[in-house]
């Protein structure tokens, strides 16, 4: 076989008898070569998933698949197999755009398979001018033609596809009804109340009606949510609590009061109620125990904490299982129930219990807090420490400021981050935090307590800061350096400090030069007099700290630093770091020469690509809008998605109709949404 041609080879290979033989041939053979390419649509219909996966990614492959279309049609038109068909959609979705006319075509075939084929495909392919051909066949003879057709509609997303599928709950097919629904709710589209309310009569439409309504500020929705959980049917009463659940966490105080108020009164018309929400915690559905445990703890009865309690366990529900203890009316009652529930539970869950009892103003529940700080387990130390912040009680600060000084980053500064949440709470508990650390700038400063100095102190302790700069450890350093400029920005006179940052930028560790660049920064025009020593830091060694200069540039020296930002933009052999941020800075000041900004958007780099589009998007007159056009035609999603939030943030109304028509044919579903976004910003624009 020495002699024998490679592609030969390859051929036989994809024909042996054995799975393996035949899939890593399938992964060799090139959809470009006709004979290879008629071997990979043959392995479409392939026993093996694997093959027919390794089929489906070849005939994918080529920038230009159309040789491959005709036989992939022919294929989705009839295939010797089941998994043929959907290999060969498959292969059709990766190719995307290109096959849409065609399968478009196939909406309107007399086989329903086809049909239901195409809408597959539309679908997984997601682009929203498909819609209109979606939409007709919604009034398909075919049941499942009209349900697949709603389902797609619902992938595609946009203005028509959700107007489309609210005019199908119109419609006397109940099918149709609950796949409109449904393809409603993934697109988080609430139905009118008053619609639902009509469709809430056929039992078979309760769970999809109830779960649509997780996504209305309708207070007609509200009551038939909160009704539904005296529901007989299981499914229908789980569904109501899954959208109670979604509702729960996007509603604010006023909204969360009232909707208390209705769950209250129908536990108290229905004695059945709060039973049902018990059992709900149980449930599999990710979206249920939320939302029973939102309808406990608005019920209020300390009866239910152990089971509420239990669900601590699972990190998932944990947050709310705290936010559902909270809810509930506090007193001895309640308290003496979270006690009773502790020994049943697992260290991590009991301290979602001991916080709600701690935030009460239990001082036992307080004390156990502040001991699991220092736990051998690591997640209990973080939750613990985490717990004493969101409580915000200022009897916590000697136990989270002897953390300041932990070896584990992730214990210092989450320590660091609570002191900081109990000085925001209290004059009582900034004063405690103050005192803690400036303690600890004496005896044993550290990091994390020069951040907490930085963000709290005045400007006797600026000294304690200074002594910071010339500690042993580069981390003490870079801290120090950041905090020193966080305090000078609150007083009267920030240049009090340019003389000791600018040391920094002239330290032996890159990390504390680059710090002190961004420190600079932080001060903005009040650090102008060490602009010539940021300049310098443009040159140094290491592309970090050039990278912080050129943001230290925009902020200190604003447009006069154009030029010299534009050099960094267009040095040869920046790397990406470096020239990201020098675009990043042009955007900051509004300027820069169209070329250095276009020289941007085709940088390989996608994030060089973005800050080039950002800048675009600052940048004055006709040049920025036609930059901002040309970012939105890149090949790659995430530089045409910062074109689209350039257009919105721009707001400038000669740019809608580009945003509207990239609206519309954008392939990526998620750029599509933020053009979408940006014709509405436009919109509002123009007035």
């Amino acid at each position: 076989m020495s002699g024998t041609d490679p592609s030969v080879t390859r051929l036989l290979r994809a024909r042996h008898a054995d799975e393996e033989v035949r899939y890593r041939a399938a992964l060799e053979l090139d959809a470009l070569a006709e004979q290879e390419r008629a071997v990979l649509l043959a392995l479409l219909d392939d026993e093996s998933w694997r093959v027919r996966s390794a089929a489906v990614e070849r005939l994918a492959a080529p920038a230009d698949p159309a040789a491959a279309l005709p036989a992939l049609l022919a294929a989705l038109d009839g295939a010797h197999t089941a998994g043929g068909r959907d290999a060969a959609a498959a292969a059709l979705v990766r190719i995307g755009p290109p096959a849409l006319p065609a399968v478009i075509e196939r909406l309107g075939s007399p086989e329903v398979a086809v049909r239901l084929a195409a809408l597959a495909v539309l679908g997984d392919v997601g682009v929203r001018r498909t819609a209109p051909a979606l939409t007709a066949r919604l009034a398909d003879p075919d049941p499942n033609v009209r349900v697949a057709a709603a389902e797609a509609l619902g992938k595609v997303g946009g203005p028509e596809a959700a107007g489309a599928l609210l005019a199908a709950l119109d419609s006397d097919d109940r099918t149709l009804q609950g796949a409109a629904l449904g393809a409603l709710h993934g697109l988080r589209v609430a139905p009118p109340g008053q619609r639902v309310a009509r469709l809430l009569e056929d039992r078979s439409l309760k769970p999809a009606c109830y779960r649509a309504l997780g996504a209305s500020d309708d207070p007609v929705a509200w009551a038939l949510l909160t009704a539904g959980l005296s529901e007989r049917s299981r499914s229908a009463r789980e569904a109501a609590l899954g959208a109670l659940g979604e509702l729960r966490g996007r509603a604010g105080a006023e909204a969360a009061s009232r909707l208390a108020a209705a769950v209250r009164a129908t536990a108290g018309a229905d004695p059945g109620v709060a039973a049902s929400c018990l059992a709900a915690l149980a449930s599999e559905d990710p979206l249920v125990p939320p939302g029973a445990l939102a309808a406990l703890g608005w019920i209020g009865d300390a009866g239910h904490v152990p089971a509420m309690a239990q669900l601590a366990e699972d990190d998932r529900y944990r947050p709310h299982v705290e936010e559902a203890l909270e809810a509930m009316p506090q007193g001895q009652a309640l308290q003496a129930a979270l006690w009773r529930s502790l020994p049943a539970l697992s260290s991590v869950a009991r301290l979602a219990v001991l916080g709600t009892l701690a935030g009460a103003g239990d001082a036992g529940a307080l004390q156990a807090l502040a001991e699991a700080t220092g736990d051998a387990d690591v997640q209990v130390q973080a939750e613990a420490i985490a717990c004493l912040g969101r409580i915000g009680d200022p009897r916590a600060v000697p136990a989270l400021g002897g953390l300041l000084g932990d070896d584990l980053p992730a214990v210092s500064g989450v320590a660091a981050a609570a002191l900081l949440q109990v000085a925001a709470r209290s004059p009582e508990g900034a004063r405690a935090v103050l005192g803690a650390v400036r303690a600890r700038a004496d005896t044993g400063p550290s990091a994390a307590s020069h951040r907490v100095l930085g963000a709290l102190g005045e400007r006797g302790d600026l000294e304690a800061l200074r002594r910071g700069l010339s500690a042993p450890g580069p981390a003490q350093r870079v801290a120090a350096t950041g905090a020193l400029a966080a305090l000078a920005a609150r007083l009267p006179e920030p240049q009090v400090v340019l003389q000791d940052l600018g040391r920094s930028l002239t330290d032996p560790a890159w990390v504390v030069r680059a710090a002190a660049a961004r420190a600079l920064a932080v001060l903005g025009a009040a650090a102008a007099p060490a602009l010539p020593r940021l300049t310098a830091a443009t040159r140094d060694a290491e592309p970090t700290v050039r990278a912080a200069a050129a943001e230290g540039l925009a902020a200190c020296g604003g447009a006069a630093q154009v030029a010299r930002l534009e050099a960094l933009a267009g040095e040869p052999g920046e790397p990406p770091q470096v020239v990201a941020a020098a675009l990043h800075a042009l955007g900051v000041v509004a300027a820069g020469a169209p070329a250095v900004l276009e020289r941007g958007l085709a940088h390989p780099d996608a994030e060089v690509a973005k800050e080039a589009a950002g800048a675009a998007a600052r940048l004055p007159g006709e040049e920025g809008r036609r930059l901002l056009r040309l970012a939105a035609t890149s090949p790659r999603w995430d530089v045409r998605a910062a074109a689209a939030r350039g257009m919105g943030e721009r707001r400038d109304p000669a740019l809608r109709a580009d945003a509207a028509l990239l609206a519309a044919l954008d392939p990526d579903p998620l750029v599509a949404r933020a053009f979408g976004a940006a014709v509405r910003a436009l919109t509002e624009a123009a007035g």
